[in-house]
């Protein structure tokens, strides 16, 4: 995060009330960062680098997955076979292989894999091969295509799955000819060993899908959260850089339009004081345009090396002079500070600029306004009152007063801004803090 540079001088609007583009980009980033605010307690689900599997690494688990598949499907098989031949055991290690190698290529082809997988496998159990046993490498394909593809169309899949492993089962168990299969089925028990097969191998199938579409959602969600936390980011960083903005520019720009509109004024009767206020004008104008050039160089400044000190209280003296240059009568009270945070010192600068940049720019002349500063243990307290009647109506609030609560919540503080009973126009303040290098 950069820090932001400047002194004495507030952000972009004019003293007649217009607002200009810069400062309007507040309230639609603040809307965007509410928009993509994320769930508390929502973790995103991403593993770090250290946990994550390099490449190799699942071809070797693929591989090792694919070699267990092949002895399982062997050894289920001849279990059940009465004295198989030399050929008959060639035969089933071939088909078993069919069946499982494949899967070593499952992520970077899955729907290719699945479909040579499902076909090896329909013909290996219409051999007479264990079921249970076989539809492990379906179901692990499944699970591939169902991570690739989504629910909706890896369920065509699934039914292709359970369709056609339940028909060769049958097939293979009630229509083909026992000579014709490498295992004979148990002719005692064949209702009972079909149902228990299908039982086992429509879990195992469902099991690979459901599992391969809920590692797919939580993937997708994941990725949504970490794409809401890069919008997050990017929406208060430019929410940040418009309240600088606003923040750098907006008294200065006060001051020179009042002092421009004295000097248009009085030009013909009293063009000395007319030319006073040129001179102000040309002060003011140069120091807002060096603060501009600190905050747009912190911005473009890769590190922190070259950024200039963020404004503190110190700074409040200048403030004050800046707008007594606008004619305005400003009394600092200023009581004994502690060492402060720089944060909670630039939130507390800016609140006091951008109300004294409303007073210069809404209350009526000749208006007076007091500048109070307190401390207590953890508070810091700011009050900005002047006694000056509004030059027009009350309308809604404008960015300024966003900008001063949204840096007063930032330090989990509370501000209050409005009319007194009495005329004119109050600002209090209070931001909590921890003293610096204290647990």
């Amino acid at each position: 995060m950069l820090t932001p540079a400047g002194r004495g001088h507030i952000g972009v609007r004019s003293g007649i009330g217009d607002r200009t583009v810069i400062r309007s980009a507040v309230s639609e980033n603040a809307a965007t960062v509410a928009h993509v605010s994320e769930p508390a307690g929502v973790d995103s689900g991403v593993l770090p680098l250290r946990y994550r599997q390099r490449p190799w690494h699942l071809v070797v688990i693929d591989l090792l997955l694919a070699a267990w598949i092949t002895f399982v499907t062997v050894n289920a098989t001849l279990y059940t076979a009465l004295g198989p031949s030399s050929g008959t055991v060639l035969v089933v290690w071939l088909l078993a292989l069919a069946v499982s190698v494949p899967l070593a290529v499952r992520r970077r082809w899955p729907v290719p894999v699945f479909g040579v997988v499902l076909a090896a496998t329909i013909v290996a159990v219409l051999l007479g091969m264990s079921v249970a046993a076989t539809v492990l490498a379906v179901s692990v394909a499944l699970y591939s295509v169902a991570l690739s593809l989504g629910p909706r169309r890896s369920a065509v899949a699934l039914g292709a799955a359970m369709l056609g492993v339940t028909l060769a089962a049958v097939l293979a168990a009630t229509v083909l000819d026992p000579h014709f299969l490498l295992v004979a089925p148990n002719t005692k028990s064949i209702s009972t060993d079909l149902l228990s097969s299908l039982s086992s191998s429509w879990f195992a199938i469902g099991a690979g899908w459901t599992f391969g579409c809920s590692v797919r959602a939580r993937r997708e969600y994941a990725g949504q959260i970490a794409e809401h936390r890069e919008q997050k980011a990017v929406s208060e960083e430019r929410l940040r850089i418009a309240r600088e903005m606003h923040d750098v520019v907006a008294h200065s720009m006060s001051v020179i339009v009042m002092k421009a509109a004295v000097a248009n004024h009085v030009y013909d009767t009293r063009p000395e004081e007319s030319r006073e206020a040129l001179g102000v004008i040309e002060s003011v104008s140069r120091a807002a345009l060096t603060d501009v050039q600190r905050v747009l160089g912190s911005l473009r400044s890769a590190g922190d090396a070259h950024l200039a000190p963020s404004p503190g209280l110190d700074e409040l003296p200048e403030l004050v002079e800046n707008a007594r240059l606008a004619d305005v009568q400003v009394e600092l009270d200023r009581g004994i500070i502690p060492a402060l945070p720089a944060a909670v010192q630039l939130a507390a600068y800016r609140i006091v600029q951008e109300a004294l940049t409303n007073v210069i720019k809404h209350a009526a002349a000749p208006a007076r306004c007091t500048v109070q500063i307190t401390a207590e243990p953890g508070e810091l307290h700011l009050a900005v009152i002047n006694d000056g009647l509004p030059r027009r109506p009350a309308g809604e609030p404008g960015h300024g007063l966003i900008g001063m609560r949204e840096r007063a919540a930032l330090h989990h503080g509370t501000l209050m801004a409005g009319p007194q009973a009495s005329g004119g126009f109050a600002v209090h303040a209070c931001l909590p803090y921890q003293a610096p290098g204290s647990a």
